[in-house]
């Protein structure tokens, strides 16, 4: 049975979000695209900086990520475990058929009601509540992680997004 690390929710987060103003308008999902690829970079930028592999990505896992985000959208709710709890292993296992590698997951929302705009803004403030939340950075710099699927959602207002972090398959 594979190991599943995951970071138990924080629970007094300082908020503070500042956006800058863009003259670019972006949609909902090229907002959400961008703020996954800031924060994959960043996670492997940190990766770097403990001397860790560069994580990968891979298809089954961003699949798993963004349909958690956009379900936690949908439904309004920001947990580890569905309504009908299901895990991020159920999620996996619902594509791969089966899981023989260890899973991890880091979830955060962000909501302005102002809007949302500002991916690097948003990305930023992601990482940075991670990395100082000892659970989630647990997972940011797990040895046994070797790839990563990033999955945001945004309805304008809020954004959801789900890091899944995977060790090497039979491991």
């Amino acid at each position: 049975m594979p190991a599943c690390s995951q970071a138990k929710s924080t629970k007094n987060i300082p908020f503070h979000l500042n956006q800058k103003k863009s003259s670019e308008k972006l949609s909902l999902d090229e907002l959400s695209h961008k703020v996954e690829d800031l924060i994959f970079a960043a996670t492997n930028e940190l990766h770097h900086e403990h001397k860790l592999v560069t994580l990968k990505t891979e298809k089954l896992l961003v699949e798993t990520a963004r349909d958690h985000s956009q379900d936690m959208l949908k439904r309004n709710y920001l947990s580890h475990f569905s309504p009908e709890g299901k895990s991020v292993v159920d999620r996996y296992r619902k594509r791969a058929g089966k899981v023989e590698r260890s899973l991890g997951e880091n979830l955060h929302t962000i909501s302005s009601s102002q809007g949302l705009y500002d991916p690097e803004a948003i990305a930023k403030l992601m990482m940075n509540d991670w990395v100082h939340s000892p659970s989630h950075r647990e997972n940011l710099l797990a040895k046994q992680f070797t790839a990563l699927g990033l999955g945001c959602a945004s309805d304008g207002e809020r954004i959801f997004c789900t890091q899944v972090f995977a060790g090497p398959e039979g491991k």
